[in-house]
């Protein structure tokens, strides 16, 4: 009997180990998200809404089934790796009953998708250069935090009693982040207030100005860390 449990566990893990069961699943994925959108459409509502909501428990389905047969095959060493119980608490989460009334929930099982990343090297190449610039952007975004902050909190001092945009701070940072993106700042935000306050465009101009720059540092740091890493693995080689 244990001979033949052995044996159907090692069937199992080599079936859900192999390349094949891995498109399978991907697919599945793609056809999820493909599903999940849809029903985020206006295409649910001219009927085909029921076959996407039954599409999208087939693929639900699908996934506890993988989820099973790989702790059965694998036993407790299934959550000894990462992506394995990356894997298992996405599946869980969005297979609890109150998932269906929380569509956030239930798109959380796309996230599956990025460890497929490792199969496909120019992909796995974007990670492994995200993750290693990372440092620097969360080094990039404290100093801009500090920043923004700032300026945000001077911004309701000097514009607050007249401007609706500064008179809080959560005002002020959402209009600091329009003037962040430049979106239409100047004819939008900067004019009104310098109709008022004729020195005004110190203010925006300063805080375009060291944005700029700060952004600015983050690339060449970033290109930087690029060309240092590119140069150390051509020497090791």
């Amino acid at each position: 009997m244990r001979k033949a449990i052995e044996t159907d566990k090692r069937k199992i893990k080599k079936l859900v180990e192999g390349s094949s069961f891995d498109l399978l699943i991907l697919s599945l994925i793609i056809i999820d998200a493909v599903a999940l959108g849809l029903m985020a459409s206006d295409i649910r509502n001219i009927g085909f809404d029921k076959i996407l909501f039954v599409l999208d428990r087939l693929c639900m389905g699908i996934f506890v089934i993988e989820m099973l047969m790989k702790i059965y095959a694998n036993g407790l060493d299934f959550f000894k790796k990462g992506w394995n119980v990356f894997d298992f608490v996405v599946v869980f989460v969005s297979s609890l009953p109150f998932a269906n009334y929380f569509i956030i929930l239930r798109t959380f099982r796309l996230f599956r998708a990025l460890r497929y990343i490792n199969r496909f090297s120019r992909l796995k190449n974007i990670v492994n250069l995200f993750i290693v610039l990372l440092p620097n952007f969360l080094a990039m975004l404290a100093v801009f935090a500090v920043f923004f902050y700032v300026f945000s909190i001077i911004s309701v001092y000097l514009f607050g009693g007249v401007f609706v945009e500064f008179s809080t701070l959560s005002h002020a940072v959402f209009t600091m982040l329009q003037v962040f993106t430049l979106d239409g700042w100047a004819s939008n935000i900067a004019r009104p207030v310098m109709s008022v306050f004729p020195n005004a465009w110190l203010f925006f101009v300063s805080f375009v100005f060291i944005s700029f720059l700060i952004v600015i540092s983050f690339v060449l740091s970033a290109f930087a860390e690029i060309a240092a890493r590119f140069y150390a693995g051509k020497l090791q080689k």
